[in-house]
């Protein structure tokens, strides 16, 4: 009687040919059956961040940062010579700070947070892009949530008096300063 199941020797080998042969195939063809399809249309960050070259779309890019607690992407918005300026009621004055501090402050802020939310609400032109395509000031009212890791819940309103400079038209808005009137 024949022998219908082949070698050993055998087997291996075309179990070694049949394996090799799917491996080079999937490595042919390129694809992981796992992985997801690309995107044929590649998103422009200007489009789902906003466009700092805009007023409006630097303030749409800023809540983007506070969004999805992004340092680097804040740290965009931001002039060299920036400066943070807020009161300080208990000793009845203004303190100030530079653009490293205020990095590092977010940083610090965004590490913290489970989540942030910022919502840019009335908008107080007090000079306009009329008058002027490399300098805006503008005040901005806005309501900040923010909960940390530890559940803890901060949730405050104010206004930001900001100066906005820029090198020349169609180059992105940076904050150059900022005075701080919130409530927290």
């Amino acid at each position: 009687m024949p022998d219908l199941l082949p070698s050993a020797p055998l087997a291996r080998r075309r179990a070694r040919i049949v394996g090799g042969g799917l491996a080079v195939g999937a490595v042919l063809a390129g694809c992981n059956p796992f992985a997801p399809g690309l995107d044929d249309m590649p998103a422009d960050p200007n489009q789902l961040l906003g466009n700092p070259v805009t007023v409006r779309g630097f303030f749409d890019r800023f809540r983007s940062a506070y969004q999805l607690r992004d340092s680097t992407l804040y740290g965009q918005l931001l002039d060299r010579r920036f400066t943070f300026t807020y009161r300080d009621f208990a000793a009845n004055l203004d303190r100030t700070w530079n653009r490293d501090v205020e990095i590092s402050t977010t940083y610090k802020l965004f590490r913290a947070a489970r989540t942030a939310n910022l919502q840019w609400t009335q908008y107080l032109p007090t000079t306009d892009t009329l008058y002027s395509d490399t300098l805006v000031y503008v005040e901005r009212s806005f309501q900040l949530t923010i909960e940390q890791r530890d559940n803890q819940l901060f949730q405050g309103a104010g206004s930001a008096r900001l100066v906005l400079v820029r090198k020349q038209k169609g180059d992105p808005w940076r904050m150059r300063s900022w005075y701080d009137r919130s409530e927290f």
